[in-house]
C-alpha cells in the first residue's frame, strides 16, 4: 500500500502558523514534519527542483499565506 500524505494548518497563540504534515501507511503515521511559511517555501522550491509533486505542499502553503493575513486583520 502506498503512503497517503495529509496536512493541517495549526495555529499558535505565541508563534505564526504552521503546516503539519502526516504520511501514514496502512492507517499508520510512519512521518511527520512541520514547517513555517518560509520553510515550507523552501521545501516547495526543493521538491519541485526535484521534480515531485508539489500539490498538496502548494495547497499548504496557501492556506499558510490566508492564515498570516486573517491574523493581521485581528490585530
Amino acid at each position: 500500500m502506498n503512503e497517503q500524505l495529509t496536512w493541517k494548518v495549526r495555529h499558535e497563540a505565541t508563534a505564526s502558523a504552521k503546516a503539519c504534515f502526516y504520511w501514514k501507511k496502512d492507517g499508520q503515521i510512519v512521518r511527520s514534519a512541520e514547517f513555517t511559511r518560509p520553510e515550507l517555501e523552501a521545501e516547495c522550491e526543493r521538491l519541485s527542483e526535484a521534480g515531485s509533486d508539489v500539490t498538496q505542499f502548494a495547497l499548504a502553503l496557501i492556506q499558510l499565506a490566508l492564515s498570516r493575513d486573517s491574523q493581521q486583520e485581528s490585530r
